[in-house]
């Protein structure tokens, strides 16, 4: 494993364990992109990767990573979680840079009302931060 991979998943994993933005901050590069399954074309912009980053994880409930695979400085980690009531699973694919921050972000995720709720919820919240 790459050793900007294995710096990167330890503070990930701190970040989603304590959901503190300031850790988050450090784990984004200025030029990161996020493919969201919502829209078709990667969106980027370090300010749109961290609201977006932190209106998910706000919303997750039972967040667990269930498998993790490492190959150089991309990583797939498998999760399971809910919104509400709503069960989902999915996947995060991040491409880290040699900085050991996010470059890029896929996030993949099932079934289709999971998906639909996050976006919901995303939404809601970007909405409530803008009026803010």
């Amino acid at each position: 494993m790459a050793d900007a991979a294995r710096k990167f998943l330890d503070r990930w994993y701190a970040y989603v364990e304590n959901h503190d933005p300031a850790l988050l901050e450090a784990l984004v590069a200025e030029d990161a992109m996020i493919s969201s399954p919502a829209f078709y074309k990667p969106k980027s912009s370090k300010p749109y990767v961290l609201a977006i980053l932190n209106a998910v994880i706000e919303g997750f409930e039972d967040f667990t990573y269930t498998k993790e695979w490492v190959d150089g400085n991309e990583i797939i980690l498998e999760f399971n979680s809910r919104i509400g009531e709503t069960k989902l699973k999915g996947i995060d694919r991040i491409t880290v840079n040699e900085a050991g921050q996010i470059a890029h972000i896929e996030v993949l995720i099932r079934p289709l009302n999971g998906l639909i709720a996050l976006a919901e919820h995303v939404k809601n919240t970007l909405a409530k931060d803008a009026a803010a």
